[in-house]
């Protein structure tokens, strides 16, 4: 059974998509959106710091997000939402602005499914994760790839299987880094003439 705080926790993850879908509509300048990310990044390393540090900001910080943190974000690690920051302004500055959008909207999307499919059916495990929340991860992020018209199908397809790879293995960084930049670094190969 999967926990309401669970379910808030993806619902927050959801809601990472008002990053790529500013970035699309909102704020189409690369450059202003990486100086908002990167502002909104110092924001958020700071709170993170912060809450470990600062009394008052720990008890607020635990009163409205403690229950849906993960074990290792209360050890004195970095809570998952400034990673999402740190990745969104890599995937920004580092990829063409096609690539970064579907690489944003893969680790939002892909992730939670992975996360919710594995927690509730994840029976067959590899490292610390399910092949069920693998292969779920992995079909939401093919829909995706195979519905998006800004990169050749080839480029998404590659994209899409990237990022539910680099969720799978155990390399130690957060999710909502490693997710969007290895789909964008392979993305951006892919589109590599020869």
């Amino acid at each position: 059974m999967i926990s309401l705080n669970e379910y808030l926790r993806k619902l927050i993850h959801i809601l990472n998509l008002s990053i790529p879908f500013g970035y699309m509509y909102i704020v189409p300048e690369k450059w202003m959106m990486v100086r908002i990310l990167f502002g909104l990044s110092i924001l958020f390393l700071l709170i993170d710091i912060m809450r470990h540090r600062v009394p008052i900001v720990k008890n607020l910080f635990g009163k409205f997000f403690g229950s849906m943190l993960r074990g290792h974000e209360k050890d004195g690690k970095l809570t998952g939402a400034t990673w999402v920051m740190f990745g969104s302004v890599m995937s920004i500055m580092l990829f063409s602005k096609p690539v970064a959008i579907i690489a944003l909207i893969f680790m939002s999307l892909g992730d939670t499914a992975a996360g919710l499919i594995g927690q509730r059916f994840g029976k067959h495990k590899i490292w610390d994760k399910s092949w069920e929340g693998f292969f779920a991860g992995l079909v939401v992020c093919i829909i995706i790839a195979l519905n998006y018209n800004m990169l050749p199908i080839h480029v998404s397809v590659a994209g899409a299987i990237t990022a539910m790879v680099m969720e799978l293995l155990p390399i130690p960084l957060d999710d909502n880094f490693k997710m969007p930049l290895g789909a964008g670094a392979i993305m951006m190969m892919f589109m590599t003439p020869i």
